[in-house]
């Protein structure tokens, strides 16, 4: 029954990983640019289609790395950042007596 559950889980997660893959908006318009274009060779449309989905595929890795790198350096720590003194206790108030 054991390994039944580890098989099931390792099939869940490569057809999630498969299907993550297989979304990828650029990555799936390439492919179909692409097949057009070998159809289609002499198309104006497909071959400047494909010039973008290259473009716009660079934009995003770039996108995707500046963001890492943001990320990474938000997770380092506060180097960059003041140190303020820690947050000094409430004074007791004084008792008043007709209370």
């Amino acid at each position: 029954m054991i390994k039944l559950s580890h098989i099931v889980v390792v099939l869940l997660f490569a057809s999630v990983a498969v299907a993550h893959a297989a979304n990828e908006p650029v990555s799936q318009g390439a492919a179909s640019v692409n097949k057009n274009l070998s159809n289609n060779p002499d198309n104006k449309g497909l071959q400047t289609a494909s010039e973008k989905l290259k473009e716009n595929e660079a934009k995003v890795a770039a996108k995707r790395a500046d963001a890492k790198k943001k990320s990474d350096d938000a997770k380092s720590g506060h180097e960059g950042m003041a140190e303020h003194p820690g947050k000094s206790e409430r004074p007791s108030r004084p008792e008043r007596p007709g209370k």
